[in-house]
């Protein structure tokens, strides 16, 4: 009998694992966090989504919006705005599923961003891989617009930025482990995504659908905020950034449009030409173009090098650009600081390292290969 109930008390501990579980619809995730400054004080947004719905809405079909909650917590300090926060929470919150931060242009400055670094690094919870972004919207409307089709917020924009940036390249996304090492990089000019809500593009059932998209980028340099620029000022960035850029060009001769090119698989080269008061710098770039549209009938070499010509305004657009507010996107310094230290600390001393004046020698290379309308270009 005595072995009989040693056998029952094992097995019940083996029973009992489970007991001081939480049900998903007993956990508030939260998705997204949003940081601002205003009137000194700090205020907390967190986008929080339903999983179990999420579940259910992959599974079958949905006709109704995910349900989409949003949080905002104030304090002197961030801490103090997440304790407010925390104040009015219905259940735990899980912290284990945020994939964005969005902080806003105020919140872009040594002090305010030492702080969020500081909460969010030493949370045992949020990740490293997150994606991030500036604003100059409302963080309660940016965390409340929902993709297409009623699907769940976590496909849209905010979420999942890398699959559109891989089709069709404008600036690239960047993930918090990166922004931090630049950031704290000597020389190096970081580039971050700036979310907006745009309506002119998609309608639903003849009514406007706001819809997320990276309308320009904040330039951060020596942790300063150097300034803004819009998206169209930012296009040649797109050649340096990665080798996965894919992106189309409208090619122009006189004013008139004559084809449209699809570039990818960029590749470049910075060289740094050393002076005993001055740098100069030059950038070699070497991408691949298929032929998407002819419009008028020009030859092999003159579409090649019209395309070259549409890169070259590009590049130079965007380094003229960002060199009128001393940033450096292309992170021309970042190479002249690790070559020669010493005359890149000169050249900060004259606030001579970027300038609207600094000397760029582009060579651009475009190899043209031929999709469907090779008929129509003469040799």
């Amino acid at each position: 009998m005595k072995r009989v109930w040693i056998l029952v008390c094992l097995t019940s501990l083996l029973l009992s694992g489970c007991w001081d579980n939480n049900e998903v619809q007993d956990i508030n995730y939260i998705t997204a966090l949003g940081v601002d400054y205003k009137d000194e004080k700090y205020i907390i947004y967190v986008q929080m989504l339903d999983f179990a719905t999420i579940a259910k809405q992959e599974s079958n079909k949905q006709t109704e919006k995910a349900p989409i909650w949003v949080g905002r917590g104030t304090g002197t300090t961030l801490t103090e705005a997440l304790v407010d926060l925390y104040t009015s929470s219905q259940q735990r919150v899980s912290w284990g599923h945020v994939t964005a931060l969005v902080l806003t242009e105020a919140v872009l400055k040594p002090k305010q961003l030492s702080q969020v670094f500081d909460l969010t690094n030493r949370s045992q919870e949020i990740r490293y891989t997150k994606w991030i972004y500036g604003t100059k919207d409302k963080m309660e409307d940016l965390f409340t617009v929902s993709p297409f089709f009623q699907l769940s917020p976590l496909h849209s924009l905010l979420h999942e930025p890398r699959e559109s940036y891989v089709q069709f390249s404008f600036i690239r996304p960047i993930q918090f482990v990166n922004f931090i090492r630049l950031y704290r990089e000597k020389a190096a000019t970081v580039l971050l995504p700036s979310l907006h809500i745009s309506t002119q593009n998609w309608s639903e059932n003849l009514k406007q659908h706001p819809i997320l998209e990276v309308n320009g980028g904040f330039l951060i340099k020596n942790k300063e905020l150097m300034g803004w620029l819009p998206r169209s000022d930012l296009l040649g960035t797109r050649w340096l950034a990665s080798n996965n850029t894919h992106a189309a060009v409208v090619v122009q001769a006189d004013g008139e449009a004559v084809g449209s090119i699809r570039l990818e698989k960029p590749q470049s080269t910075i060289e740094v030409i050393r002076k005993p008061n001055d740098a100069s710098y030059r950038i070699k770039l070497n991408v691949i173009g298929t032929v998407q549209n002819i419009y008028k009938q020009v030859g092999i070499k003159e579409m090649k090098r019209l395309t070259e010509d549409t890169l070259r305004k590009e590049l130079q657009n965007t380094f003229h650009k960002a060199a009128l507010i001393h940033a450096d996107p292309y992170e021309l310094c970042l190479q002249l600081y690790r070559t020669d230290p010493k005359l890149w600390k000169k050249l900060v001393e004259q606030k001579k390292e970027i300038y609207d004046e600094t000397p760029l020698e582009l060579d651009v290379n475009v190899n043209i290969r031929y999709w469907g309308q090779r008929k129509s270009l003469n040799r």
